[in-house]
């Protein structure tokens, strides 16, 4: 299992030196992975405060890659709001500055108006997505590509530089139709947080697929975390009701067994919480349904953001690696 770290290049915590030093301090440390959000509107989930700052997904990484040497680079997820010729460009352009691989994260989005502001509609992000990802795999690869599709179109395209390093790529959401469209155009499946038996609901069905198209499909999440030597702090600053509400994707959840979230035992696989013990205890019940990759969502203790993945780094990653 790979252990990651979600930047704060957004909200109230965001600041120059959270990215670059911040980055810096994350390769320091040992995590295999820093990841980036996507947005061109920025609205803030609840639990994130109101400030709308967000800086943009890919100078971020360019950022980060010019601040660092060897950590992979990866968007967790790019939403369909670009063209995808410059998306292909985009994440070209980023392997061949980084020089090294670059986890390459897609999903749906959300906001109309994002799309709106962009200048596409909602109703035709899944069309934009299915043909972005086919045109950046066609033009990472191949000289004078042509399009002729749905939404896109273009002639006789040479993009260069071509990507330097591994590009595996993946489709972010918590719903059984984002697995099936993990299965059918990505190298794996990563949802943000996502309750323990919803993920074992969709691991099944993924499984499936794999098997169905011969292939293994990578499963990997981004749960919050919320970390302390002191077991009891980190539990009394969690508002079960506000997480319990804070994805877009919750509708689709599986309930636990009370029919509503009451505990922070009812948060199995979107929360991480407690002491180390606690960290390692629920971090093995990931690892044991064969997850590759597994993010630490700080977004919960950005306010010592940098004391925290030290304590994790020190006393929760040796235990599990």
């Amino acid at each position: 299992m790979r252990f990651g770290v979600l930047l704060p290049h957004c909200g109230a915590h965001c600041s120059r030196e959270r990215i670059i030093e911040g980055s810096q301090l994350i390769e320091r440390l040992g995590y295999d992975t820093i990841w980036v959000r996507d947005h061109l509107i920025f609205r803030p989930h609840g639990m994130e405060g109101t400030d709308p700052t967000f800086v943009d997904a890919f100078l971020t990484l360019a950022a980060i890659a010019g601040a660092t040497k060897t950590i992979a680079l990866g968007t967790a997820v790019i939403i369909p709001i670009r063209w995808p010729l410059k998306v292909a460009q985009n994440f070209a352009s980023l392997s061949y500055l980084a020089n090294r691989r670059i986890e390459v994260g897609f999903g749906l989005g959300a906001n109309p108006a994002e799309f709106a502001a962009a200048g596409f509609d909602v109703e035709n992000r899944e069309k934009i997505f299915i043909e972005t990802i086919r045109i950046c795999e066609r033009v990472w690869k191949e000289n004078d590509v042509s399009w002729d599709g749905e939404m896109f179109q273009f002639e006789h395209v040479t993009l260069e530089p071509k990507p330097v390093g591994p590009m595996p790529t993946w489709y972010g959401g918590s719903t059984r139709a984002s697995c099936r469209r993990a299965a059918a155009h990505t190298d794996g499946w990563l949802p943000g947080r996502v309750p323990l038996a919803t993920l074992d609901n969709r691991l099944e069905l993924l499984g499936q697929l794999a098997a169905e198209r011969g292939r293994p499909i990578a499963a990997g999440t981004l749960p919050l975390w919320c970390v302390d030597e002191d077991r009891e702090k980190a539990r009394a600053v969690i508002d079960v009701d506000a997480i319990a509400h804070s994805s877009e994707g919750a509708k689709n959840w599986i309930m636990p067994p009370s029919g509503e979230f009451r505990t922070i035992e009812d948060l199995e696989g979107i929360l991480i919480c407690g002491d180390p013990d606690d960290c390692v205890r629920e971090i093995e019940k990931f690892k044991a349904r064969g997850l590759t990759d597994l993010v630490v969502d700080l977004r919960l203790q950005f306010d010592d953001w940098e004391e925290k993945l030290e304590l994790i780094a020190d006393k929760v990653l040796p235990r599990v690696r």
